[in-house]
């Protein structure tokens, strides 16, 4: 079993102390360490209240400046060890920080834990060592997240959970977006009051968030919407004094107000993003008079993206910037990507002058091929420190909560808790991270995979990749009447001999596809443990989808021995897919549930 030393006397004749009124993140905190330290190093140490003749004392240090956001501290003191945090969720990750650091624990995945039980390790008098976050809050949705929150608090995700619970609940609770419907509800004003919202293409439209309808937003130089929402927010404030952030931001579509009044401002501005943010001050002016210390969030998305000319945000605004048009194959910054340079990385810089803090809405995923490769691990990384140049104070890597999405997405989910807990981290303890998951996710293996990633990212190395980008023929529908082209998508069944798509971001690895799931098969045959093998079968499929759906299969020049093992490698492909729960696209996840 593993050696483990505090000032040289053995963990075995430590206990885990807690307060007699811990936070319940305390409680879980030392649970953890019970659990931790007897694979590692197997012994049980009891969990006592208060005190001990040797302790690791849990939270009863007093918050201090040293420590940011729920970030942690670890120290020695007189023989014994303290690990605590500002926050009782701090304390809960100083536990993660304390194992991870001398017990060789890991989390790579909710079925992929790895604690040392070999080894020694000594944590010396006057030893000390803080860690602090550079993002408050941290949130992602990926499903290995969303389905597995003990993954995701190991993971240093903080944007689930209520506070008081078992995990130190969330940064910012009650976060909202596309809030206008709600705080000026056209289901209560709209007849009477049409001027509230959007004048659009010669007529008034009510402002929702309904995406098969007619919808728009609010008409934000008319002073009476001003004092309806602001009295709606303050109501929310009110009901809940606890809140930090409150959300005053667009509908869900791009038909704003082009009234008189609106349009003036607008020119001024430069953007339709200056009429919101002299409308989001004034409500935020209005909210700081009762609640100080609360932010009034607000979005710069689609047509308010781009930061106006005159109006900055007041100090307790926070702009939050969402990227879904960048390309995300590059990072956002990178001068040689033409999507992104020049455009998304010069208006965050803007917004960076107009703004004293921002927030982040940031998409890792391809929402209309769930199921393809999608190789952002670049990006990942570098967008993340871009973000955090610009002082961003929040990010919100949305994924998808019900599906496995490309060919790894368990490691992105990995890679995702890393850099947003710390996105200037070097360049090799990026690397670094990317090499412990393989080996520990993949098993003997790992090397294939590795290559593969290679692979993936070389062959794109030139291709512009959305978030929205074409892998297949899933939602290649256009029509003159609204919407039949969500609804075809949603009907999207991929199907043996289908047509492929002339154009993906793919385009380039499709030709290595043969090498590619060589590759994986290499490392199936590898894998020891059944666990391991289902992980390769899992992120092979997305190169199983692509051999089968998104290459050319000529069923007129095929003999009928290649039809028949290509239709049986379709068969197989639909039963693999339904095992692991897989969906197509968004539109198929939302209508079909496939």
């Amino acid at each position: 079993m593993r050696t483990v030393k505090i000032c040289k006397t053995d963990i075995s004749l430590f206990s885990v102390v807690v307060k007699s009124e811990s936070d319940p993140a305390e409680k879980t905190a030392a649970e953890f360490l019970q659990r931790v330290i007897k694979a590692s190093c197997g012994v049980e140490l009891p969990i006592v209240e208060e005190n001990a003749e040797k302790g690791i004392y849990l939270g009863f240090r007093a918050p201090g400046d040293g420590v940011k956001y729920d970030g942690f501290r670890l120290f020695e003191k007189g023989g014994d060890l303290y690990l605590d945090g500002n926050l009782a969720r701090g304390t809960l990750y100083a536990a993660y920080g304390f194992a991870e650091k001398f017990l060789g624990w890991r989390a790579f995945a909710p079925d992929c834990e790895v604690i040392s039980d070999s080894g020694e390790a000594e944590i010396p008098s006057g030893f000390e060592f803080t860690d602090s976050p550079v993002f408050e809050m941290r949130h992602c949705d990926n499903i290995s997240f969303n389905r597995h929150r003990d993954f995701a608090s190991f993971s240093r995700i903080n944007g689930y959970g209520e506070k008081g619970d078992r995990l130190g609940g969330n940064a910012v609770s009650g976060i909202e977006n596309h809030t206008f419907e709600a705080l000026c509800p056209p289901a209560v004003y709209f007849d009477e009051h049409p001027e509230y919202y959007s004048l659009y293409e010669g007529k008034r439209i009510p402002g929702t968030n309904i995406l098969n309808s007619v919808c728009g937003q609010l008409c934000l130089t008319n002073p009476e919407v001003l004092n309806i929402v602001t009295e709606n927010v303050l109501k929310k404030l009110r009901a809940d004094p606890t809140r930090r952030v409150v959300d005053v931001s667009q509908n869900d579509n791009a038909r704003y107000c082009r009234c008189g009044n609106c349009a003036r401002v607008d020119e001024e501005e430069g953007s339709p993003s200056g009429t919101l943010l002299r409308f989001v001050n004034a409500v935020a002016e209005r909210v700081e008079k009762e609640f100080p210390d609360v932010l009034v969030q607000t979005f710069a998305y689609q047509y308010t993206r781009k930061a106006p000319k005159i109006t900055r945000a007041r100090h307790n605004v926070l702009v939050r910037y969402c990227t879904i048009e960048a390309c995300f194959r590059h990072a956002i910054d990178d001068p040689s990507c033409k999507t992104n340079s020049g455009v998304f990385c010069d208006e965050l810089r803007e917004w960076r002058d107009r703004a004293s803090v921002l927030s982040i809405w940031d998409y890792i995923c391809n929402y209309r091929c769930y199921v393809a490769p999608f190789p952002n691990l670049i990006a990942l990384k570098e967008n993340a420190r871009f973000y955090a140049d610009c002082r961003a104070i929040h990010l919100f890597a949305e994924d998808t909560p019900v599906t496995h999405c490309g060919t790894y997405g368990d490691l992105r989910a990995y890679l995702t808790g890393k850099v947003l807990w710390d996105p200037y981290m070097s360049d090799e303890t990026y690397a670094g991270h990317i090499t412990e998951f393989l080996k520990a996710y993949y098993g003997e293996g790992w090397k294939d995979i590795a290559e593969y990633i290679r692979l993936e990212h070389e062959t794109t190395r030139d291709v512009e990749m959305s978030c929205f980008s074409w892998a297949d023929i899933g939602n290649a529908f256009e029509a003159p009447f609204p919407n039949i082209g969500e609804y075809m998508a949603g009907e999207y069944v991929p199907k043996a001999y289908q047509a492929v798509h002339p154009d993906t971001y793919l385009k380039h690895f499709i030709p290595r596809i043969d090498d590619a799931l060589d590759l994986w098969n290499r490392a199936y045959e590898k894998a020891g443990t059944d666990i391991q093998r289902e992980h390769v079968a899992l992120g092979r499929l997305a190169v199983e989808y692509i051999d089968l759906f998104n290459t050319p299969h000529d069923k007129k020049s095929m003999t009928d021995e290649e039809k028949s093992a290509y239709e049986a490698r379709v068969e197989a492909y639909y039963a693999a897919k339904d095992r692991f729960g897989l969906k197509y696209n968004i539109w198929t996840s939302q209508y079909n549930d496939r």
